[in-house]
């Protein structure tokens, strides 16, 4: 199954983009991420952490949400990034204490090593190219009495030094989000996620917040 996308840059999540389904188009939840640039990051054994503000949510239809992930450049020269977890934590609106975590999942798995080109990516990923990861469908739709927080932790490997995130140029998205030295996917229900980990900087990876 095919699961990198090429887009028109300058509009890259402006618009709605048809689903599998001709019958059936996606909507954005957020909103739309813009033209995208560059992070550099060495990102081995740090935890990407992306906060969906319930305030900034639109109301769509739908079950499902799908996530989608950016990147400008991954390790080596089979472009691999290597992934202990993904975790999508609940809270209550400007809280911290989790009240549901949901796994998120990329070609049915959580975790392992990944590689954008050349089976997966039509480009090598770049900043004027960068590769748009479409996640697997989670069965939860994003409700405005919550906040959101996806974490993605990248394990210690010599690939993840490498790994680059796409992040909105001019900060167009109202997704924000920080870096964490830790794996943050551990957390369960009823734990706090820390403070200081969402700076309201800018949104790593998480180019796309879209309903299925």
């Amino acid at each position: 199954m095919k699961i990198i996308f090429s887009f028109c840059w300058a509009l890259l999540f402006s618009m709605t983009i048809t689903a599998t389904s001709p019958a059936q188009t996606a909507q954005n939840l957020v909103a739309g991420i813009g033209p995208l640039t560059n992070a550099s990051a060495i990102w081995n054994d740090k935890s990407a952490i992306n906060l969906i503000s319930g305030s900034t949510l639109f109301s769509a239809s739908g079950k499902n949400t799908v996530l989608y992930l950016g990147f400008t450049q991954a390790g080596g020269p089979s472009s691999e990034f290597d992934i202990g977890g993904m975790v999508l934590y609940t809270t209550e609106r400007n809280r911290f204490k989790i009240k549901a975590v949901t796994p998120v999942t990329l070609g049915g798995v959580g975790s392992g090593a990944f590689f954008l080109n050349p089976t997966l990516c039509s480009v090598i990923p770049s900043v004027p190219t960068p590769c748009v990861v479409r996640l697997d469908p989670i069965n939860l739709k994003l409700s405005s009495l919550n906040d959101y927080y996806f974490v993605v932790y990248f394990t210690n490997t010599t690939a993840n030094i490498a790994v680059d995130a796409a992040i909105s140029l001019g900060s167009h998205t109202t997704i924000v989000g920080g870096i964490d030295p830790a794996d943050d996917t551990k957390f369960v229900k009823g734990d706090f996620l820390p403070t200081n980990i969402i700076n309201k900087g800018d949104a790593f990876f998480l180019v796309g917040v879209m309903n299925n």
